[in-house]
């Protein structure tokens, strides 16, 4: 969904950060996904009770038409977690519906599999409004297993 009234870029965040800390998802969303200032809180000191170790954490931003419109934090493969997470994407509530989480989740993958990594995670939580039905669009299959109270699903490349 790229065009050039919709140029989307993937980037690191390093001068920009601050700029995404701006970025809101729409108020029915807000208990879905963490903030972007949370994320960044999350990685720097992660939760001690990780059952693998604490996560490797891979920030980037999405910029639409050069402006910060996606968040993303995934854990990347480590010696104990094998298999990388995507671990946050908020998009942005300006920003939704035009490619951009799509443009993220397709970056992601693309990623990994250039990694040689055989599938990536993700999970959401079992409430009304989640975004599983959004995830299984591109392949990720529920596993049955849970994280705490979320659901676990993977997208596997082979």
């Amino acid at each position: 969904m790229q065009s050039a009234d919709n140029k989307l870029e993937l980037i690191e965040l390093t001068h920009r950060a601050r700029e995404f800390l701006l970025l809101d998802v729409h108020e029915n969303q807000r208990n879905l996904v963490a903030s972007v200032a949370q994320s960044f809180a999350d990685a720097l000191f992660p939760p001690a009770d990780y059952e693998n170790g604490a996560p490797l954490p891979w920030i980037r931003g999405v910029l639409r038409n050069s402006e910060p419109a996606a968040f993303i934090m995934c854990a990347d493969p480590t010696e104990q977690q094998k298999d990388p997470w995507l671990w946050r994407l908020l998009v942005d509530q300006s920003h939704q519906r035009c490619g951009v989480g799509k443009f993220a989740v397709k970056s992601v993958l693309a990623r990994y599999q250039e990694m040689g990594c055989a599938r990536v995670l993700v999970c959401w939580a079992p409430t009304e409004g989640n975004a599983g039905d959004f995830y299984k669009k591109f392949g990720f299959v529920e596993t049955g297993e849970k994280m705490g109270d979320e659901i676990v699903a993977e997208f596997r490349f082979f």
